[in-house]
């Protein structure tokens, strides 16, 4: 009777031990899938791919936005612009600025970019501050791959990271250096959350300007998506905000206004045909170049 018990007692325990392993097996099998999963980051280009599908549901878009610009370089005391936003996707964009008196026009195209100041071609083309456009412009992988290139981001790199209550996909740096230029897009919703733009300063070798553009407040506008809020920060301070207050998808759009041959031919006098100004990488901030000869216009 004991030997049969004794015999039951080991079958018992030996089926115990194979539950316990099995289930041992199953928490460390979890555990290795999570480990690996969380390890896993997905390639710059895909995750590119991903973020323009939802910035390409649409052929054009029309913005009137609000500038808040608090900049001592312009002004002791914050200046507000109203300005108009025109795209024609892929590609080609034009920014009138009205203040007082006085109105701003910037194009840009294939061509090249072009500024007028006052109906006058002015020199210089489109500045730093004007880049915040460069991501909801290019609404194919392809494009944006190479815009993002021309800007200085390393899209062969990529890692994870934490932006506020959001986890990034960051391309460009290993997270969290912030030395080199980078975008930071939502690891959920796929849609770019933080652009850091590095720039040598010119004073001094080794020294950088890092200008931060911070896209908020997503929404969906007839299938495609904008941001309302877009900040901006020059080595951390903020010093431009822009607040949509109107977004029109697929509206229709001249392209001759965007033409830039045209534009010369319009505004500029016969002997001052310059050739469009290419996109300079070390442009001066778009509110010293718009107001570089017209500064009193935009004071208060």
């Amino acid at each position: 009777m004991g030997a049969r018990q004794n015999s039951s007692k080991r079958r018992r325990d030996r089926g115990t031990l194979k539950r316990l392993c099995g289930s041992t097996a199953v928490v460390l099998f979890c555990l290795l899938w999570a480990t690996m999963a969380a390890a896993y980051i997905i390639p710059g280009p895909f995750v590119i791919e991903l973020m323009t599908r939802n910035l390409a549901g649409a052929q054009s878009l029309y913005v009137e936005q609000q500038v808040t610009i608090d900049d001592p370089a312009v002004s002791d005391v914050p200046v507000e612009l109203s300005e108009q936003l025109r795209f024609l996707l892929p590609g080609r964009f034009r920014s009138e600025i009205l203040h007082q008196d006085s109105r701003r026009i910037l194009v840009v195209s294939q061509e090249g970019s072009l500024t007028i100041v006052d109906d006058r071609v002015v020199p210089g083309g489109e500045g730093r501050f004007d880049r915040y456009k460069d991501l909801l412009l290019f609404p194919s992988r392809d494009m944006m791959h190479k815009a993002l290139l021309s800007r200085g981001v390393d899209v062969g790199i990529v890692s994870l990271g934490r932006w506020q209550d959001h986890l990034v996909y960051v391309i460009g740096a290993q997270y969290p250096d912030e030395s080199v230029s980078q975008l930071w897009v939502d690891k959920v919703r796929l849609l770019p959350l933080r652009w850091i733009n590095v720039f040598p300063t010119g004073h001094k070798a080794g020294q950088s300007d890092r200008l931060d553009f911070l896209y908020k407040d997503w929404r969906n506008v007839d299938g495609t998506w904008y941001p309302m809020r877009i900040e901006s920060l020059l080595n951390q301070r903020p010093i431009r905000i822009i607040d949509a207050t109107h977004v029109e998808a697929n509206k229709v759009i001249d392209g001759e206004l965007m033409n830039i041959a045209h534009l010369v031919s319009l505004y500029a006098a016969p002997q001052e045909h310059p050739p469009p100004a290419e996109h300079p990488a070390d442009a001066v901030d778009e509110v010293e170049q718009t107001i570089e000869d017209f500064k009193k216009k935009f004071e208060p």
